[in-house]
């Protein structure tokens, strides 16, 4: 054998032993089409943040209506960025669609709840049970502005290795229906000063969970209440939260590193 063939094929084992050595991409739903939210202008954007990181790969569905079994069977998480409320026209999820994603979460997969999407299904508790927080008849949010959320588990897997805090320009969610069993990872201040008019519409004084994840079942939920719009999804905290917590929720595991200009 030729010198030159001998590189070749050192370099052909080479490559092949690096690709063997990389774990499969994780394959993620995002499941849309009906949002209160601008579902449309969004959706490419968390389409294009997780796979940027070369750990996803991303399928969007913009029809609940008939999903089953095998429509979520090829993926390892769910994302979603749908919600029903106060909606006049569909598409609906159906009951197949409803009992299809608990099902999954249930046996073992990823679900991803983001902002909005804890706003749907209202009057399905298992649906409140399934994210651990929703927007229900108590929730609200001042007016959007920029304030700082503060990591509380600083040991998650998903938060490791992140700073203390981090600045986002966003909604902040209060008030939210919180089931039992979540586990907050980060919080804000809802300063009581930020109000809609003089003394009314305003923040709670408290510290608002934002971000948890809770288990269903043998599967994995990841919660952000963060990521209002497409401005407010410029943030690297919610960036990096985002594709942290979609590949736990997905995995168990979080192999994304925290950047280096974030520690």
């Amino acid at each position: 054998m030729s010198r030159f063939c001998s590189i070749v094929l050192a370099i052909v084992f080479s490559v092949g032993s690096l690709l063997a050595q990389a774990p499969p991409k994780v394959k993620v739903l995002i499941l849309t089409g009906v949002n209160n939210h601008q579902w449309a202008a969004t959706t490419p954007v968390l389409r294009e943040i997780l796979e940027q990181t070369g750990r996803f790969e991303v399928r969007v569905n913009e029809e609940g209506r008939g999903n089953g079994p095998e429509t979520f069977a090829p993926y390892d998480v769910l994302l979603l960025n749908y919600n029903d409320y106060k909606q006049t026209a569909g598409p609906w999820w159906d009951n197949r669609a409803r009992q299809a994603m608990l099902d999954f979460v249930r046996n073992g997969k990823g679900l991803v709840s983001y902002h909005a999407s804890n706003n749907a299904f209202w009057g399905w508790d298992e649906f409140d049970k399934l994210v651990g927080g929703t927007w229900r008849d108590t929730a609200g949010h001042a007016p959007y502005h920029a304030y700082t959320v503060k990591i509380v588990d600083p040991e998650n897997p998903i938060t490791k290795g992140m700073p203390a805090s981090f600045a986002e320009t966003d909604e902040l969610y209060h008030l939210l229906s919180m089931q039992p069993g979540i586990h907050v990872l980060a919080t804000a201040y809802d300063d009581p000063k930020n109000c809609w008019k003089p003394n009314q519409g305003c923040g709670t004084g408290k510290d608002e969970p934002l971000i948890w994840t809770l288990k269903y079942g043998t599967g994995r939920v990841f919660q952000t209440a963060l990521g209002h719009d497409v401005k407010a999804m410029q943030g690297a905290g919610f960036r990096l939260t985002l594709v942290r917590g979609t590949e736990w929720a997905a995995t168990g595991e979080v192999t994304i590193p925290v950047p280096a200009d974030l520690k």
